[in-house]
């Protein structure tokens, strides 16, 4: 049997996550910062209305990743929610930017439910999308190559993201007007793409169509899947990290250096530099693995916010550092994924049971907890250190923004490094977990003596 996939499935896969960026990219740059400055949400409601959805979302995740995996169409079990959820999902991220005139309460009120809609709707899209990488192929180096096709595709949509957003809002009548034009045409163009990635993915992989897992199951594979939960954990701590330094920069530029033309180029440095790096960090996970990828790069943010801290305040200077943070972060963003989809057989091997759709939902739980509860943390500590939107800042809060932005997210660089390097399923070790798998199925159906 041929493992190898087509550049047209490769391709189409990975373009799909071009779609997803640009809901979360975008959200995860400018959301909280179109809340506090274009809104005038104050920082501690602006973050929490952004955690209480984004935790909301994480809740939902591991339901609607079980309902995937149940699911039984002509399509697979994951690619109709690509056919049909795209054009309601573009609706729900147009309504969350309505130019609407509210204030007070139900402003906070409008601002809380459209983003919970969104949330849910992006869940039903693309918790079945993140499973298809674990039935699209068995094979490991497919899924690593899967993983840096995604990564392009994401990396070119955080750079166009972030140099273009807020340019297109000034070209599109500026403020909640430009927010809500540029919403509408991220949606319809995310939709396209969505419907394209269907045509092009099939579910190779999957398991038999009888196999039905429950909830109790799958919490008994996770509680014995030990390459999941240190993948989990490094993610947590890297993830965490990144939304405190990505989330504040767009107030350092406009603050700290009075640079607000330089948000878009700043954020799109460190996409530009992701982008580069994936075929690099591609062939350091052939060369050796996927973990030796991950350490590689995270050792290289830790030397960058070490860079940083240092660093004047010359805009030039700091898009150097944010290029070889981008880089380094590359190669964490690209492990992650990489290692995700092998987790499942891990998990399997250990227990016997299989469940892409439990997999997926419980990481995306909490990946997307702990980024909502670090969007809240930093409301909190804008509140705290006294910022004050559209307001010149004093020379303690400017401080407090740098604390945040560069030594928490190297503390949790570090952290993760450490915690990687457990992670036990290497090349090798996966195509053996394979081979075992495939026996006890044949055995199972009487295929194998």
């Amino acid at each position: 049997m041929n493992d190898r996939l087509s550049f047209r499935t490769r391709f189409g896969y990975g373009l799909g996550d071009f779609g997803f960026n640009l809901f979360f990219t975008t959200a995860s740059l400018y959301l909280l910062f179109y809340y506090t400055d274009v809104l005038g949400l104050s920082p501690s409601t602006a973050g929490w209305v952004f955690a209480g959805a984004l935790i909301w979302d994480a809740l939902f995740d591991p339901f609607m990743g079980y309902i995937a995996s149940r699911t039984r169409t002509r399509w697979g079990s994951y690619r109709p929610y690509l056919l049909f959820g795209g054009v309601p999902l573009a609706l729900s991220w147009a309504l969350m930017f309505l130019p609407v005139k509210l204030e007070g309460s139900a402003l906070i009120l409008f601002a809380t439910s459209t983003h919970i809609l969104f949330r849910t709707l992006y869940a039903v899209v693309s918790m079945p999308y993140l499973a298809l990488s674990a039935v699209i192929t068995a094979n490991s180096g497919e899924r690593g190559i899967l993983a840096g096709y995604r990564m392009i595709a994401a990396a070119t949509c955080a750079l166009l993201s972030a140099f273009f957003t807020l340019k297109l809002v000034d070209m599109l009548g500026g403020g909640r007007e430009g927010f809500f034009w540029v919403a509408v045409i991220y949606g319809g163009l995310a939709s396209l793409i969505f419907l394209f990635a269907f045509a092009t993915v099939r579910e190779a992989a999957a398991p038999p169509k009888e196999q039905h897992v429950t909830i109790l199951q799958t919490l008994h594979m996770l509680r014995h899947n030990r390459a999941f939960w240190i993948v989990c954990a490094a993610m947590l701590l890297g993830g965490v990290g990144g939304t405190l330094a990505n989330k504040t920069l767009p107030y350092y530029f406009k603050y700290a250096l009075g640079r607000e033309d330089l948000i878009g180029p700043a954020l799109g440095a460190g996409a530009l530099s992701v982008m580069i790096s994936i075929p690099f960090w591609t062939w350091v996970m052939k060369r050796w693995s996927k973990r030796a990828a991950w350490m590689s790069g995270t050792f290289i943010g830790v030397i960058g916010y070490i860079m940083f801290w240092f660093m004047p305040n010359d805009p030039a200077a700091i898009m150097g550092v944010l290029a070889v943070l981008g880089f380094g972060g590359g190669a964490a963003y690209f492990g992650f994924w990489a290692m995700m989809p092998d987790t499942v057989e891990y998990g399997e091997w250990r227990s016997g049971i299989r469940s892409e759709g439990g997999i997926f939902g419980i990481v995306s739980l909490i990946q997307k907890a702990s980024l909502g509860l670090a969007a809240a943390g930093l409301g909190e500590v804008l509140e705290t250190i006294g910022y004050r939107a559209n307001e010149v800042q004093s020379a303690a809060t400017i401080e407090g923004m740098r604390l945040v932005m560069i030594a928490g997210p190297a503390c949790s660089a570090a952290a993760a490094a450490l915690t990687i390097s457990l992670y036990p399923v290497g090349p090798q070790l996966h195509a053996r977990l394979v081979k075992v798998l495939t026996w006890r199925r044949e055995k199972k159906l009487g295929l194998s003596k």
